[in-house]
């Protein structure tokens, strides 16, 4: 309790002491983010210490201690850790090993993940802006594209790893297999940059009354769209056996993202059917049907909340009717 006296205290020394609501608030986040990176530099250090011993038992010695820097969420945290050898191996950081911070890296797995994924809906150089403003860490927009193409390259040499596969000795039978295609634009300072990506899953459960989950999900992204395809085409025929599954495929249409394009991801299935995704779907409704916009709504409700052809059918041959009808006039 003494602690969170003092921190209070010292929260409400802040408030008091600035009088402009715009500094005092980053006077707050200040106090707040130093207060959680020295905190977690004192638990690293504490992790660090309580791995000692499994090393030891391990034949491990401890050679030096060495003081690394790493951006975090919440922003750079710096932190001790100790350095460990023995005979005949590489010398081993346990502690960053169980962070999962990469050698020579400057950033956490979700301080990455968070800005690739500013990265997909804007520029190199607004992602930098963004980050800079809502994180404890500054990076710029030069940074922002190296950690794109390091990302893009890792998850390349993930997948084509010769020996993923060899620890499988069957192959699972499911019924139902989804598959889902698309490609996301991530604009750069040299242009755009494009990743191609397909999912695979067994369907959705239920975590929480609100949240829900992909069952055994998989996904292979890559800045080329045939290498992903046939990644995902690969993992199928090593880890499914598809004689009597019904597969399931969505996609918005696009080049390489047809019927014809998950066919050959898939090959022999007992059936494959295609859907357009809804978005795209009622985007094509709209633009094919300019003409006639009291009939949109109601090919979409025959479409996707009736799922009637014959409902369907009655509305294209109204449609045909009125296009000539269009012409003639």
């Amino acid at each position: 309790w003494s602690f969170m006296n003092l921190i209070v205290t010292e929260i409400v020394g802040i408030l008091k002491s600035e009088t402009n609501i715009i500094k005092r608030e980053k006077a707050l986040v200040v106090f707040f983010l130093n207060l959680i990176r020295n905190l977690m530099a004192l638990a690293l250090e504490q992790v660090d210490q309580e791995l000692s011993e499994s090393m030891k038992n391990q034949g491990y010695q401890i050679e030096k201690k060495n003081q690394r820097s790493i951006n975090m969420a919440f922003g750079e945290v710096t932190y001790s850790r100790r350095r460990y050898v023995k005979a005949g191996t590489e010398s081993r950081y346990p502690l960053d090993e169980l962070m999962g911070f990469d050698k020579y890296k400057h950033y956490s797995v979700l301080a990455v993940r968070n800005i690739l994924e500013v990265s997909s809906v804007t520029t190199y150089r607004n992602t930098a802006l963004a980050v800079n403003c809502l994180s404890g860490f500054n990076i710029s927009h030069a940074q922002v594209g190296n950690l794109v193409k390091a990302a893009g390259q890792k998850i390349k040499e993930q997948q084509e790893s010769d020996s993923r596969y060899d620890a499988q000795t069957s192959k699972k039978k499911v019924s139902v297999l989804y598959l889902e295609g698309d490609g996301v634009m991530i604009k750069g300072t040299q242009g755009r940059l494009e990743f191609h990506r397909y999912q695979i899953c067994e369907g959705i459960r239920n975590v929480t009354y609100k949240r829900r989950e992909r069952v055994n999900a998989k996904e292979f992204v890559s800045l080329s769209r045939l290498d992903a395809l046939n990644e995902a085409k690969e993992y199928l025929a090593n880890t499914y056996d598809l004689t009597d599954t019904l597969i399931i495929s969505n996609a918005d249409g696009g080049a390489g993202y047809t019927k014809k394009d998950f066919g050959e991801i898939v090959g022999h299935c007992s059936k494959h059917e295609h859907f357009l995704d809804v978005f795209h779907l009622n985007k094509k409704i709209k633009d094919r049907l300019c003409f006639v916009q009291e009939l949109q709504g109601k090919l979409i409700y025959a479409l996707e909340f009736k799922y009637d052809r014959d409902l369907v059918n009655t509305i294209l041959n109204t449609v045909e009717s009125k296009l000539f009808d269009e012409l003639d006039t």
